[in-house]
């Protein structure tokens, strides 16, 4: 069973301590976790730094981390000012917007 996991609307250096060890406690007890970013309004790059190093582990542990739904215009565009999106990877691609990069 996949376990849905809301992404806090502010994540940022402040916060993200908080969300990180929720977010470790489903990886840990689930299989597979879908991250639902359509709430998030204000991020900064630890939010980002913490979606990719969970994607890493889970993928050593053998289990399923993908967004709900693709990232919403705050997402991308935190993606966009970070460097994200040049040169993106396919893999990357379809994690982030489920394979269609926003115009």
């Amino acid at each position: 069973m996949t376990q849905i996991v809301l992404v806090p609307a502010i994540v940022t250096t402040a916060t993200v301590s908080s969300f990180a060890a929720e977010l470790g406690a489903h990886l840990e007890q689930n299989d597979a976790v879908e991250l639902d970013v359509t709430e998030v309004a204000d991020a900064d790059v630890s939010c980002l730094q913490l979606i990719c190093a969970a994607r890493h582990q889970a993928e050593r542990d053998g289990k399923g981390l993908r967004l709900a739904h693709p990232a919403n215009d705050a997402v991308a565009m935190l993606l966009e000012r970070a460097g994200f999106l040049t040169d993106i990877a396919p893999a990357d691609q379809m994690f982030w917007f489920h394979g269609d990069l926003p115009q």
